[in-house]
């Protein structure tokens, strides 16, 4: 999957527009095909590291709309 990415906390410098390996979902989780994404100000205080607990890297992207690839196995 194509994604943007940071990999340390910083400035808009620090994105990165990456392929990354598709997401394996557990028993209770959907994966979604994305889309549309937006971003917004939380994307830049996480980026930013404004106190937010994230892991890193980090894909950016909170707001999207898609439809549902594949449904876990206790759905």
């Amino acid at each position: 999957m194509k994604a943007v990415i940071f990999r340390e906390h910083g400035g808009a410098d620090k994105l990165e527009y990456t392929e990354l390996p598709d997401p394996e979902i557990s028993a209770d989780e959907v994966l979604v095909r994305v889309k549309a994404c937006a971003l917004n100000h939380l994307d830049i205080w996480m980026r930013e590291a404004a106190g937010f607990p994230i892991e890193i890297p980090h894909i950016l992207g909170n707001d999207i709309a898609g439809e549902v690839a594949a449904i876990g196995s206790a759905s």
